[in-house]
């Protein structure tokens, strides 16, 4: 019978923990951040095809679009010096 070979890194308790912290940090970066990224991406070019150029009409079909993706839309507030 073949023996199967683990990583080293298993084999320790402390490595275990190294391996899930890295799982958990790698699925909350997509959850929070890469995945909300491609859905303002995808609203945003969904909204300017259907706007023809109309900025309010843009921001309507914008809001609704990150609405249906579950994402809530926060306005960024520009910071003047």
């Amino acid at each position: 019978m073949k023996q199967r070979r683990s990583l080293a890194l298993f084999k320790r308790p402390f490595g275990r923990l190294i391996v899930l912290a890295l799982l958990i940090g790698a699925g909350l970066f997509f959850w929070y951040e890469y995945w909300p990224s491609v859905v303002r991406e995808k609203c945003s070019m969904e909204a300017e095809k259907r706007a023809d150029k109309d900025p309010f009409v843009y921001e309507i079909i914008y809001r609704h679009c990150l609405r249906t993706h579950g994402i809530e839309y926060c306005e960024q507030k520009e910071q003047k010096d």
